[in-house]
């Protein structure tokens, strides 16, 4: 599930997806407070995030989860796709563990922010890969929402209702594309979707 967006709102951009393990309470947040809401999160299910704050977890919807044991739940931001075919992971020490395969996707459990250029993606408890590795990371996906034609590298290109688009990073209405390249969403109908 993502969020429908509309021309002249700033985009809710997730920071993540969360699976469920166990059945979950849910909470509204007004005026500050935050009160258990009657539908709750089923076992299996998966939603985007928007939000850590304190002991909570922003969901869609405008609903929070209280920040149960991790154990509990799977949470993601985002997955990487090895191009390389000496791509390798390592262990937090920096001692490689593993070549990986050209093409794999695996989805990033961390992120720790070295500098401006670099990033470590955690793609599970023990395994690290730098961004500096032949790596494409996708944070999520733009579905469009009606027919649109925009203009990319200066020709026009036609999306379908339903068409998705992979992007990397969002910077204001504009997602920067796998391929290098801006897409301005604010003038186009359609839901940013975490991965």
């Amino acid at each position: 599930m993502g969020v429908l967006q509309s021309v002249n709102e700033q985009p809710r951009v997730p920071i993540g997806r969360i699976t469920f393990h166990l059945q979950t309470s849910l909470y509204r947040k007004k005026d500050g407070e935050f009160s258990k809401v009657r539908d709750y999160i089923k076992i299996g299910e998966t939603r985007d995030v928007f939000d850590v704050n304190g002991d909570y977890i922003e969901i869609q919807n405008g609903l929070y989860i209280k920040n149960i044991d991790e154990h509990q739940y799977t949470m993601t931001f985002g997955e990487i796709i090895v191009r390389g075919d000496s791509v390798r992971s390592c262990s937090k020490n920096g001692i490689i563990l593993r070549k990986l395969r050209p093409g794999l996707k695996v989805k990033v459990v961390s992120l720790k922010f070295i500098s401006n250029d670099v990033t470590v993606f955690g793609i599970n408890e023990k395994e690290f890969i730098s961004s500096d590795e032949d790596v494409q990371y996708v944070m999520g996906i733009f579905e469009f929402g009606a027919d649109s034609a925009v203009l990319k590298n200066g020709q026009s290109i036609k999306f379908q209702k339903g068409d998705i688009t992979p992007y990397q990073r969002v910077e204001g209405h504009n997602l920067l594309l796998l391929d290098g390249t801006w897409l301005d969403i604010s003038t186009l109908r359609g839901t940013l979707y975490g991965c």
